[in-house]
């Protein structure tokens, strides 16, 4: 029975990444072994890591200059990893525009003092707009979230911060958009959202800020940058379904392709729950709505269930909002289509127009 998977995370992948990941389960490119059992150490699996990592230069158009590592551990762990390497001998902060970025300033905080800047929702589009660079003096790095997942709060255009260092959390955004590297110091993402399944991250570095901190290992990005992902014995298999992710959306079209793709399908959801203002009400104002995950709430609460169960009965699946906030939550991956698209937009019409 198929079912149409809106997720945030660990999200839909493309049904040709599954049906290859299934053929080299069982065999890896005749080997004689499966990917599972494939050695990091390997020439088989140094290809693969070279591959992924020209494709994603490639995707993201990543500059030379530009170091990148598949670690683990998530966001959760870059949240302590980064500060002890960025910020023991710097000064740091934190823009907040939500719960995942609040949640970094509150591990940051713990290693080295943070500041924190606050523009959650309303006062973000003020702030963007204006010449916000006096609000980061003496900050030597600024962590911003692009994509709050539990508010549905984005920001796409990072030259509207004026700072000229930025460390970027991507993890539910990254590959949906094109965007300029001129003020970014380093950006991560966990792969599970738009790129991939859980057990990988991507991290994009400038050498040039590559600082050097008597870390213990995997705490020291130097030394794993010097090891190339391979310090520790990493994630083989979910590094090889970030390869075939890449690959498949390089053969899609690419960056422009999954761009004009997000922009259609939000703006088709979005106008559409626009019409129902009388019943649901939309927390994000339109300059900062996500277009990877539209966030509502009913004006009678008591219909959310509701919502929930006729949807479970016509297939669609990971839509209910996050624990801490309840709501609704349409995550709009690069893999999730047109069809499925069309799809939640009728169930959505058809629940409405019948109350």
């Amino acid at each position: 029975m198929k079912k149409y998977n809106f997720s945030a995370g660990p999200a839909k992948l493309h049904p040709s990444v599954i049906s290859k990941a299934q053929e080299s389960i069982i065999e890896y490119e005749n080997t004689g072994i499966s990917i599972l059992e494939i050695s990091h150490r390997s020439s088989e699996y140094k290809e693969i890591m070279d591959k992924l990592k020209k494709n994603l230069s490639d995707l993201l158009n990543i500059p030379e200059n530009y170091f990148i590592l598949l670690l683990q551990g998530g966001a959760t762990y870059q949240n302590s990893f980064l500060p002890y390497n960025y910020a023991l001998e710097n000064s740091i902060g934190c823009l907040v525009t939500g719960v995942w970025s609040k949640k970094t300033y509150e591990d940051f905080k713990l290693v080295k003092e943070t500041q924190m800047i606050n523009v959650e929702n309303t006062k973000i589009e003020e702030f963007l707009l204006k010449d916000n660079s006096k609000d980061f003096e003496n900050i030597d790095y600024l962590h911003v979230t692009s994509n709050e997942t539990i508010n549905g709060l984005q920001i796409r255009d990072f030259k509207n911060i004026k700072h000229p260092s930025l460390i970027v959390d991507m993890s539910s955004d990254i590959g949906s958009y094109k965007f300029d590297w001129d003020n970014l110091t380093y950006i991560y993402a966990g792969a599970q959202k738009n790129m991939g399944i859980p057990g990988v991250t991507i991290c994009i570095g400038d050498e040039n800020h590559l600082p050097d901190a008597d870390n213990p290992s995997y705490l020291n990005l130097r030394k794993l940058a010097e090891n190339d992902s391979v310090l520790n014995t990493p994630s083989t298999f979910s590094v090889y379904i970030l390869h075939l992710v890449c690959e498949w959306m390089l053969k899609s079209g690419g960056i422009d392709f999954f761009e004009t793709q997000s922009k259609k399908h939000s703006k088709l959801l979005y106008e559409q729950l626009e019409t129902y203002s009388d019943k649901i009400f939309l927390p994000i104002s339109k300059f900062a709505r996500s277009r990877s995950n539209l966030v509502f709430n009913f004006v009678d609460s008591s219909q959310e269930d509701e919502f929930l169960s006729e949807a479970k009965k016509h297939n669609i699946i990971g839509i209910a909002g996050h624990r801490s906030v309840g709501g609704i939550r349409i995550s709009l991956y690069n893999a999730v289509d047109s069809d499925m698209v069309n799809y939640i937009s009728d169930f959505i019409a058809r629940f409405f127009n019948k109350k």
